[in-house]
């Protein structure tokens, strides 16, 4: 098999299991991670290492990649899916933990929780480990210590599209190399390879797929070794003939090829920079050439606007101007973004922020950013949304906080993007048996709150976001967290037209109040 059938049997084909590789061929793609250095240190200091996640997720990947590293007595095992009868494997597991003795296995979900309950049949004391261990991957506040000689690995939890690892980097280097051969005998190839030698279309390119990462949506290695092999490749194909680069990133159909289409340059409004592009009055500034044969001069309309949708493609990454373009990216990604960035430094503005908007679900005009109102709504047509919202009650903002999640200390270095905040009290709940009332706010929700934000209205949004508002203020109010607004004061909002009543009471008598 050539080098270039290689790489091209990696989009949506087997070759991207390493299970089916060669050493060899295994050598030609290996591209470190962080997993591998955790993998190893683990197994070092005697632990049993359960690798799980997806399959694609690289799990048998990185055992191969380790093996000469961890010695040949350490127990292995790289997949669980051709064994029946796990009994043999859990026994093994149990001596091994009973004697302190390392392992590794390579499970997918599951498998894995399937191997958890027989496990749980045979040793009470590995299950709880096991359990342990899983429970503790992520941490908020503080990072639980690895106390037992058992570890779990989940590669669901890494995100490789980050900017500041190098897989994508290193892997841009490696289909490079090993194309170069074949792109002397094909010059679409040859312009690809060129355009990915180039330090600003590949900065173009990374920050693309650092859009994707934003998604916070899981990509196993496999979609990602499949997708730069569709995009180096697929001018080689039949049915891409010619089509370079910029047009492939975004006519794929493997997950993460999907997501990025809708960064597609061509979702970007600029009037005056596509009316000059249609004119082909944009000579300047190209890295290579300036396009040739503009959409004006073409009379199929078809036509005409398929060769519009390749130039303003190609002017995003080769135009020393794209940066201006990508920069009109919607606000609401380039928002959680930074606040994912920089969250430890504005944690107190992003609560404000967040108590602001969660108020706003409720009553859009509030500007309250100190009081996390408790609403209730009420409603007697089913078919229709609670127009009116009221609260007496409120919790102050200073008795709330925001945690964001990193890996927990043992696997500092993994690869990860937080994918959510949670929103809680700062103090447990009496009594401190009951669970800690929780709002987690994944990326579609905080997305959601930034459309709050910036004016959307209420009744056009999903309305999960608001029943889980609800039901967080509820757990707020029941746990004894919130306290009574000041003078008695009771707010009655009006949703649809934006404005409130407010009434006081004060010796006894009921004071009302207005606002628009």
């Amino acid at each position: 098999m050539s080098k270039l059938d290689f790489v091209k049997k990696l989009y949506n084909g087997k070759n991207c299991y390493s299970d089916h590789m060669g050493e060899s061929e295994l050598q030609l793609l290996h591209i470190s991670s962080k997993a591998e250095g955790i993998v190893v240190d683990k197994i070092m200091h005697g632990n049993i290492v359960f690798l799980t996640g997806n399959p694609g997720d690289g799990k048998t990947f990185i055992i191969k990649a380790v093996r000469h590293k961890i010695g040949e007595d350490v127990y292995i095992q790289t997949d669980l899916n051709n064994i029946k009868d796990y009994s043999e494997v859990v026994k093994k597991l149990v001596t091994l933990h009973s004697q302190k003795k390392p392992a590794i296995v390579a499970v997918n979900e599951y498998p894995f929780m399937q191997l958890c309950r027989q496990i749980r049949n045979e040793s009470r004391a590995l299950y709880d480990e096991i359990q342990n261990a899983k429970r503790n991957i992520l941490a908020y506040d503080i990072s639980h210590p690895l106390v037992s000689n058992v570890a779990v690995v989940d590669l669901n939890e890494r995100n490789m599209l980050g900017p500041d690892y190098n897989l994508l980097l290193g892997l841009i280097n490696k289909m490079v190399s090993l194309l170069e051969e074949d792109a002397k005998h094909n010059s679409s190839l040859n312009y690809n390879l060129n355009a990915f030698k180039n330090e600003f279309i590949r900065e173009q390119i990374l920050s693309l797929f650092q859009l994707a990462a934003s998604e916070c949506q899981h990509f196993a290695i496999r979609d990602i070794l499949g997708a730069f092999s569709f995009i180096f490749t697929a001018c080689t194909t039949e049915e891409y003939s010619n089509s370079l680069y910029f047009t492939a990133i975004f006519e794929g159909t493997n997950e993460l090829l999907k997501t990025l289409q809708q960064f597609d340059p061509i979702l970007l409004s600029k009037p005056s920079l596509d009316e000059a592009l249609w004119n082909g009055r944009v000579t300047e500034g190209w890295i290579f050439s300036a396009p040739e044969h503009p959409p004006i001069d073409i009379e199929d309309v078809d036509e005409a606007y398929a060769r519009f949708k390749t130039i303003k493609r190609q002017y995003y990454f080769e135009n020393i101007n794209g940066k201006k373009l990508a920069e009109l990216q919607p606000d609401e990604i380039k928002e959680c973004t930074r606040m994912f960035t920089n969250f430890e430094d504005q944690k107190k503005k992003t609560k404000g922020s967040l108590i602001r908007s969660l108020n706003k679900l409720f009553l859009p005009s509030s500007d309250d950013r100190k009081q996390l109102h408790i609403w209730t709504t009420h409603k007697y047509d089913m078919s229709q949304d609670a127009a009116v919202a009221v609260s007496s009650k409120a919790v102050d903002a200073a008795d709330l906080e925001i945690q964001m999640p990193r890996p927990a200390d043992w696997l500092s270095g993994l690869e990860y993007i937080p994918d959510h905040i949670v929103l809680k009290p700062k103090t447990a709940p009496t009594p401190k048996t009951a669970p800690t009332p929780k709002l987690v706010l994944n990326i579609d929700f905080l997305r959601t709150l930034n459309a709050v934000e910036n004016g959307y209205p209420i009744g056009l949004l999903a309305p999960q976001y608001e029943q889980a508002t609800a039901m967080f203020l509820q757990q707020l109010d029941e746990d004894g967290f919130s306290e009574v607004n000041e003078d008695g004061e009771i707010i009655i909002a009006s949703r649809n037209k934006s404005y409130k009543k407010t009434i006081h009471i004060q010796n006894g008598k009921y004071d009302f109040e207005e606002e628009n």
